[in-house]
This record gives C-alpha cells, sequence and structure tokens, in this order.
C-alpha cells in the first residue's frame, strides 16, 4: 500500500472506528430482543415494540459502513459502478434510518430520565434535516452536480453518525466528572450533531472546487 493510498483511507477507517461502538450496541440490542429479555425501564419500548428498533439498527449499520467507504477517492475513482450502487444503498438506508429514528422518538414512551424535551426536539430536528439532506444530495447529482451532491450526502452522513460522536463527547464526562444529569446529558448528546455538523462544513469547503484548484496551482 503506497503512501497516499493509506492517506486516503484514513478518513474512512476513522468513520468506521467511530461507528464501531453505537453499531456494537445495536447488534447487542438485537440479540437481545431475539431471546426472552428480562423487562426494563430502559428496553420496555422495545420489547413492547422490536420492529421499528431492528428497522433502524440494520438501516443505520448500512449507512455507516457503506457511507464510510464512499469517503476514499481511491474507491470511487477506481470502482465507479461500485460506487453508484453503493451510494444509491446508502441513500435509502439513510432515509430509512432517518424516518425510522424519527418514529421512535416521537411514538416510542421514552422515560424522561432517558431523554428530556430538548434531545427530543433535537433529534426530531436532525431526523428531518438528514432527510432533507439526502433529498437534495440526489437531486444535485441527477443534475450533474457533483460538488453540491458531495457536500450534502457530507452533511448527511455527518447527522447519521451523531451516536457515535456521543460516545466522544459523553464517556469523557462521565469518567472526569460523573453522571449527567437529564439537561447536562441532552446538552451533551446534543452538542455531538454540531460538532459533526461544524467538521463537515470544513470538510466541504476543504474539499470545494475551488479550494482543490488552488491547492494544485500551489504544488
Amino acid at each position: 500500500m503506497t503512501n497516499a493510498t493509506r492517506i486516503d483511507w484514513k478518513v474512512p477507517l476513522v468513520l468506521l472506528l467511530i461507528s464501531a461502538i453505537p453499531l456494537a450496541a445495536g447488534i447487542a440490542r438485537l440479540v437481545g430482543l431475539s431471546g426472552n429479555p428480562e423487562i426494563s425501564t430502559e428496553n420496555a419500548r422495545f420489547v413492547a415494540a422490536p420492529s421499528p428498533v431492528i428497522v433502524h439498527v440494520l438501516s443505520v449499520s448500512l449507512f455507516s459502513i457503506l457511507g464510510a467507504l464512499q469517503f476514499s477517492t481511491t474507491l470511487r475513482q477506481r470502482r465507479t459502478q461500485w460506487h453508484r450502487v453503493s451510494g444509491r444503498i446508502v441513500a435509502a438506508s439513510g432515509v430509512i434510518a432517518a424516518l425510522s429514528g424519527l418514529w421512535m422518538t416521537v411514538m416510542y414512551p421514552i422515560p424522561p430520565e432517558l431523554q428530556g424535551s430538548l434531545l427530543c426536539a433535537v433529534r426530531v430536528f436532525v431526523s428531518v434535516a438528514m432527510v432533507i439532506s439526502i433529498f437534495m444530495a440526489v437531486t444535485a447529482v441527477k443534475g450533474g452536480d457533483i460538488a453540491r451532491h458531495r457536500a450534502w450526502m457530507i452533511r448527511a452522513f455527518a447527522l447519521g453518525q451523531g451516536a457515535g460522536m456521543q460516545v466522544v463527547v459523553l464517556l469523557p464526562w462521565m469518567l472526569l466528572i460523573g453522571t449527567p444529569s437529564i439537561l447536562q446529558r441532552d446538552v451533551l448528546m446534543s452538542l455531538a450533531w454540531l460538532i459533526n455538523l461544524l467538521i463537515a462544513e470544513m470538510a466541504i469547503q476543504r474539499w470545494s472546487p475551488r479550494n482543490l484548484n488552488l491547492q494544485k496551482g500551489t504544488v
């Protein structure tokens, strides 16, 4: 593997690493539901209505894994047909993940100690914004605007990776300070999406055609 190839795969690998913990937790949730789980405050809603969480975990898994691979320039350029097919799967699974997440947020009887009003509102906003971002990305690529397509898919991926960044944000707090209050947890989890969006916008600016042309001009 050349140095350029190693650099090209750094972003996908980092994204897969960030996704690993929430994906593992989701799979563990499905495994637990497949047996005869002991009902608790944390899982009662899943046991009563397992279908939405099953759909959500499966669609998020597809979106996270295939979506991360889309960030490899080498893979996009050398496997164009794969990129197109997997891109359609990413878009479809992203919409399903967002809508199933929205359903769970609004319809599941989530205990207040697990979700405050702030987090509920943010989750609704994120779900809707993710669907809109994917719609804008699909519309752009159909019109031949690849740069705009890339920008909107980056935003959609950032919104869809909230759970991964929440681990990064919450873990240091819990290790250094302790269990957060309901409001603190809501703020920290909401902050994770904001961080993702800020990183996404920086990536969009860095990979914009204008900045890429300027970088080529300095070589």
